[in-house]
């Protein structure tokens, strides 16, 4: 089971960082590794919301199915998956003078057949941790911009 935590401050209101990164359709934007996700359920935000996802990992496609697993407002966000990818990961959000840290982290099980070698098992822990660093920067990047956006309408 491999598992990382990272952490990154944005400029930017908590409730806006949490809002945005909710958003189903906006993952897209800041994850490179999901190529594609559709809600399966009713509902599409909070406990209970279901998506189909496919993850690039190791040069595979991988469907996944997720669930919203922990959900408090402004605060976190979790998804468990219920098939494919073994994994546990998602968002936490504090208030920071500056902003809001936000933190991802991330548990996981490879599939035998992706993780043959120690060696192959680096290579995608590496690839994941990538992933979240480059995921994180993005999501600062979008929720800094956004924000100067959004203040730079309101004068």
């Amino acid at each position: 089971m491999g598992e990382f935590k990272r952490s990154i401050t944005v400029r930017c209101p908590i409730d806006k960082a949490f809002d945005y990164v909710n958003d189903w359709q906006n993952i897209k934007s800041f994850m490179s590794n999901i190529i594609e996700i559709n809600p399966i359920s009713p509902v599409q935000y909070g406990p209970g919301a279901a998506f189909d996802t496919t993850f690039k990992l190791g040069g595979a496609n991988i469907p996944t199915t997720l669930e919203v697993f922990e959900f408090i407002r402004d605060a976190k966000l979790i998804l468990k998956s219920r098939q494919g990818l073994k994994l546990t990961g998602g968002w936490e959000f504090k208030s920071a003078p500056e902003g809001t840290v936000l933190t991802f982290s991330l548990h996981f099980e490879l599939p035998p057949t992706m993780a043959r070698s120690e060696r192959d098992k680096e290579k995608i822990d590496k690839e994941l941790d990538d992933a979240a660093v480059q995921s994180l920067k993005l999501l600062k990047w979008v929720l800094e911009s956004r924000t100067m956006q959004n203040a730079n309408q309101d004068d």
